[in-house]
C-alpha cells in the first residue's frame, strides 16, 4: 500500500492506484472521512456527511476490484453532491430551512450514474441559493473569503480535498464562479447534455448540472460518466457522447480563440486582467491563434438573464414546493420570489428576445473563432461580507453591484446555453485564485477540454493547493 496525500491526489492518479490494488477503497474513503471531520468545521462545506453509507460502498468496491470486476476510473473514488441533487434515502435540504428533514424517495440521474460507475458519495455540500445574505461557507485559500455562489460547498470541499470531485449546478455561473474562486476546474455543459432529473433547477431555460474537479482530465472523466440522454428529463439531448479524454493531449496549434477584450481591459480588476493576459500569452505559445472579439448585446445580458430566470423560478417553486413548504422557506427567498412574481409576460418575452439576440451574436463570432476567452470572474474572491446579491464594490474607480460584476462573464454562456469551462490561471498575492473561462460552440465540450488541458499542463496552476489543515 502507498501513503495517501489527499491534498495532491486526483481522480486520474487514484484510479490507477485503486485498479492495481496499491490503495484500498476502504482506506481512501476512511482517509477522506477523517479529513472531512478535521477540516470541514473551518469551511462549513457539508450539510450531510454520509459516513456509514460511504464505508459500506467502500467495502463493496474493494470486493469488486479484488475479484477483477473493476468498473472504471471512478470505481472507489470519493465525491460529493451539491445539496440540491436528490439522493434516495439521504437527506437533501436544497439549502432551505423548509427542507432540513427532507429525505427523497428517488435519486437524481447524475447520482445514479456515478454510483453505477462505482464512485462513492461521502456527503452533500452546502448550496447557497439565498439572495440577500452572505455565503456562510468559506474558501479554503482564505476563510475570510467567499468560495463563490451557489455551488459554494461543492467547490470548497473539492479544493480542500474533502472528496476528489463534486457535482454542482450552474444557472448564472454557479459551477464556474466557485471553481474560479477556489482554484479548481468547473464546467457548464451545453444545456441538455446532462440530465437535471430530480435536481432542483428553478430556471428550465438556463439551469444546468455541472462537474467540479481538481484537474481538466478529472473533469473529463466525470463528464463522461454523467452526460447523455435521459428519457425522464425532457430537455436532455439525444446526441452521442464522445470520448472526452481521447484528444486531451492533442496539439492546440491553429485553434482560433476570440479574446473578449471588453471584459478584460474595461471591467475586470487589474490583477485579474494581468493574470488573464498572461494566460493568453501561454495559449499563444502553444500555437493557438488569438484575435479580439466583441459581443454587441453583452450589456443586455444581465437584464435578460433576470427577466428569464426570475419568472421561471417563481413558477418552478410554485409547482415543486407545497404551500406549507413555501410558508417555511427562508425570508430572503420569499422576498426574491415575491419580486419575481411582479415581472410581466412582456418582461419575460423581452428576456427571451435578449437570449435570441445573444445566440445570434455568438453564432456570428463562432464563424471566425473556435472558442471565446474571458476571465471567469471579473473580481478576485470577495470577502464573505460582500458575497450577497446586494453588496457593492469598487472596480477601476467605479462603485458597482458586486453580483453584477462577478457574474458578468458567466451569464453569457448561461443565457446562450453554450458550454464553458473555468480553469485556474493565477494566484493573486499567492492566495487569491483567478479563473480563465473558455466558451465554445454547442456540444463542443471536447474541444474546450482539449484547450483547457493544454493550458493547464503548461501553466501548472493545478499543482497549487490551499494550505488549510
Amino acid at each position: 500500500m502507498v501513503d495517501l496525500d489527499l491534498k495532491t491526489l486526483t481522480i486520474t492518479h487514484s484510479s490507477t492506484l485503486l485498479r492495481r490494488g496499491d490503495v484500498s477503497p476502504v482506506d481512501l474513503i476512511q482517509s477522506t472521512l477523517d479529513r472531512i471531520q478535521s477540516i470541514d468545521p473551518k469551511l462549513n462545506a457539508f450539510t450531510t456527511v454520509t459516513a456509514d453509507y460511504a464505508m459500506a460502498r467502500a467495502y463493496e468496491a474493494e470486493k469488486y476490484i479484488q475479484s477483477n470486476r473493476y468498473l472504471g476510473p471512478l470505481h472507489g473514488v470519493p465525491y460529493t453532491l451539491k445539496d440540491v441533487i436528490d439522493t434516495k434515502g439521504i437527506r437533501t435540504t436544497y439549502g432551505y430551512r423548509s427542507h432540513q428533514n427532507h429525505i427523497p424517495t428517488e435519486s437524481a440521474t447524475v447520482h445514479s450514474k456515478l454510483e453505477a460507475a462505482g464512485a462513492i458519495l461521502v456527503g452533500k455540500t452546502y448550496s447557497h441559493l439565498r439572495r440577500f445574505i452572505p455565503v456562510p461557507c468559506f474558501n479554503p485559500w482564505d476563510i475570510s473569503r467567499s468560495p463563490g455562489v451557489s455551488s459554494s460547498g461543492s467547490a470548497a470541499a473539492t479544493a480542500a480535498s474533502l472528496g476528489l470531485a463534486s457535482i454542482g449546478s450552474d444557472t448564472g455561473g454557479s459551477v464556474r464562479l466557485p471553481a474560479a474562486w477556489t482554484g479548481i476546474v468547473g464546467l457548464r455543459a451545453t444545456t441538455g447534455l446532462i440530465s437535471r432529473y430530480h435536481t432542483l433547477g428553478p430556471s428550465w431555460s438556463i439551469d444546468q448540472v455541472g462537474p467540479i474537479a481538481k484537474t481538466v482530465e478529472d473533469l473529463a472523466i466525470l463528464l463522461q460518466a454523467i452526460a447523455g440522454y435521459d428519457a425522464r428529463a425532457p430537455i436532455t439531448l439525444r446526441d452521442p457522447v464522445p470520448d472526452y479524454r481521447k484528444h486531451l493531449r492533442t496539439s492546440i496549434k491553429g485553434v482560433k480563440i476570440g479574446i473578449l477584450e471588453e471584459l478584460i481591459a474595461k471591467d475586470s480588476e487589474p490583477a485579474v486582467e494581468t493574470a488573464t493576459r498572461t494566460a493568453i500569452g501561454v495559449l499563444s505559445e502553444l500555437g493557438a491563434e488569438t484575435k479580439e472579439v466583441g459581443i454587441p448585446s453583452i450589456d443586455d445580458t444581465h437584464k435578460g438573464f433576470g427577466s428569464v430566470a426570475g419568472p421561471e423560478s417563481h413558477a418552478y417553486y410554485q409547482d415543486v414546493f407545497s404551500d406549507e413548504e413555501l410558508s417555511q422557506i427562508d425570508d430572503d427567498m420569499k422576498q426574491y420570489l415575491k419580486q419575481a412574481s411582479t415581472q410581466t409576460m412582456s418582461d419575460y418575452l423581452e428576456g427571451q428576445r435578449v437570449m435570441a439576440r445573444l445566440k445570434q451574436d455568438l453564432a456570428e463570432i463562432f464563424d471566425d473563432v473556435d472558442l471565446i476567452l474571458s476571465p471567469t470572474s471579473l473580481t478576485t474572491p470577495l470577502p464573505i461580507s460582500l458575497s450577497d446579491s446586494e453588496s457593492r464594490i469598487t472596480i477601476r474607480g467605479h462603485d458597482v453591484k458586486a453580483y453584477r460584476y462577478f457574474t458578468r462573464s458567466t451569464h453569457i454562456a448561461s443565457l446562450a446555453g453554450l458550454p464553458a469551462i473555468s480553469v485556474p490561471c493565477g494566484l493573486i498575492d499567492g492566495y487569491l485564485p483567478v479563473g480563465l473561462q473558455l466558451m465554445g460552440r454547442r456540444l463542443e465540450e471536447a474541444l474546450i477540454l482539449q484547450v483547457a488541458f493544454a493550458y493547464e499542463q503548461s501553466a501548472g496552476w493545478h499543482q497549487h493547493h490551499p494550505k488549510i489543515t
